[in-house]
């Protein structure tokens, strides 16, 4: 009896209430409970409480595991919902840039720009809506984002070239189109030779595949020299000789009219690998110097592949020259050109060719060569995108072919090109080269291997007065300086051309 009241009274010591009863162990006895009594209170709560405990445990456990359950499901929830949400605002935006409506596009999208920046399809988005409502500074600014995480989006660099354009950068433009579209024989003034590119990655913006660009020009001018002829009426010959040159036979100026048609389509076979044909033709007639008058006719066709920042064109090219109105000149080869932009400013370009250039009349076949030659360029913008320098280093050989009377001709040379633009529509050019050949054959008329050096500078200025139309006035300078009297030669080159860009 007393043992049943003692544990009657440890166990309402020691049961727990409320919510202390899920924390309170069973096993811990109460104070007021005797050795002997609290040894019994614990064997007999043992067998009662053990289930309870066990029970209380596992509903907790079972109680937590259920919030967390619900608290992941709903975050899941969420999250498929929010993804869901971020799907239909890129969808929404594409269906928008799509139809041309850049502005609502842009408008939608911008404000989750903090959240999907890194997205590449929603980043490709944001630019083209920016580019395309007038802001190009946010565009390049996405457009280099894209380019940082995938460097071969062909597409972003060619839009990324029409971002520059609009800011008035026009030596990065050039050098960002360049990386996919390749142009021949632009203008010499750097804001015309973006817009030209600009034109195009307009026509591939707009769905074309084939692109293309071409020109008329119109020249009006005087030559010095324009038969390259030595001023030298005695020349010495070997032994001691001297040979008297007619005055026809030396150099003499004239007034002249020139005129030059070109261009080049590009056909977009893939993103990446495209084809490509183009030409000009030029000729210059003089008022009195029929003997000198020119004609050439020069044709290409190739391949072009561009990736990321680089981009090759290998093609075959021919040509003829005709001079005084009698075919002088046969020419057949290949080239092949890389290029690479190398950062924002800086674009790398190598270069290999070959020709066979084959004389045609009788008197002139003796003077047929083989060329190869081989150069590298390096072209840098500058002046906030308004200016740019280049440097061209070239080596290769003359080999002669059907027995020319100084042999084979190596040279070496460079050649320095600066460009800038002072206003909308007024730029400037300057352009100076250096070549040094050596050929390989005694002369006998002279007793010595003959050796040049032949020096040339231009400057010019190229206003545009009208969409496509411009006005360049330049001066070109030119020198030889030989160790034979013969080739000695200067001339002054002075003209005003009219081009118009289609």
């Amino acid at each position: 009896m007393v043992n049943s009241d003692r544990r009657a009274d440890c166990t309402a010591a020691r049961r727990p209430t409320g919510a202390a009863a899920l924390t309170t162990s069973y096993t811990k006895s109460a104070p007021g409970c005797c050795r002997k009594a609290r040894r019994d209170c614990n064997v007999h709560d043992a067998h009662l409480a053990f289930p309870r405990v066990i029970w209380l445990s596992r509903g907790g456990k079972l109680a937590s595991f259920c919030r967390v359950l619900l608290v992941a499901l709903a975050w899941s929830v969420a999250a498929v919902s929010w993804a869901q949400s971020d799907a239909q605002i890129v969808a929404q935006g594409e269906s928008l840039v799509r139809a041309g409506r850049y502005a609502e596009a842009y408008k939608l999208l911008e404000p989750h720009e903090d959240r999907l920046a890194g997205d590449l399809k929603f980043d490709y988005l944001l630019g083209r809506s920016a580019l395309e409502s007038g802001q190009p500074s946010k565009a390049s600014f996405i457009y280099e984002r894209i380019l940082a995480v995938e460097p071969n989006f062909v597409g972003v660099r060619r839009e990324m070239g029409w971002a520059y354009l609009a800011l008035g950068d026009f030596a990065r433009a050039k050098l960002e189109f360049e990386t996919v579209l390749r142009f021949d024989n632009l203008p010499p003034d750097l804001r015309q030779q973006a817009q030209i590119y600009g034109n195009a990655a307009d026509q591939y913006l707009a769905g074309k595949r084939t692109v293309g660009f071409a020109y008329l020009e119109f020249g009006y001018g005087y030559d010095t020299n324009p038969q390259s002829a030595t001023r030298i009426s005695e020349v010495t010959l070997a032994g001691g000789g001297t040979l008297l040159l007619p005055q026809s036979a030396l150099a003499r100026g004239d007034q002249y009219s020139a005129f030059t048609a070109g261009g080049e389509l590009i056909h977009a076979l893939t993103d990446r690998v495209s084809i490509f044909a183009g030409g000009e033709a030029r000729a210059r007639l003089f008022r009195d110097l029929d003997i000198a008058e020119f004609g050439t006719v020069d044709l290409r066709a190739g391949l072009g592949y561009s990736e990321g920042a680089h981009n090759v064109r290998f093609a075959l090219t021919g040509g003829r020259f005709w001079l005084d109105d009698t075919k002088a000149r046969d020419s057949a080869g290949g080239t092949l050109d890389y290029r690479y932009l190398a950062g924002k400013l800086d674009q790398i370009t190598l270069g290999l060719s070959a020709s066979r250039n084959k004389f045609i009349p009788d008197a002139l076949v003796v003077n047929s060569y083989d060329l190869a030659q081989a150069s590298a360029g390096w072209l840098h913008a500058a002046a906030d995108g308004k200016g740019a320098a280049g440097l061209t280093l070239l080596a290769g050989s003359e080999m002669a072919t059907e027995g020319r009377v100084d042999g084979d001709k190596p040279f070496v040379g460079l050649r320095i090109i600066l460009q800038r633009t002072f206003a909308n529509n007024i730029g400037a050019f300057v352009s100076a080269g250096l070549l040094y050949g050596e050929y390989s054959e005694v002369n006998p008329l002279f007793g010595t291997e003959r050796a040049d050096t032949m020096g040339d500078v231009t400057l010019g200025v190229s206003w545009s007065f009208a969409k496509g139309w411009s006005l360049r006035p330049q001066v070109t300078y030119m020198e030889n300086d030989s160790n034979q009297s013969l080739y000695k030669y200067d001339r002054t080159d002075v003209t005003l051309n009219l081009r118009l860009d289609i």
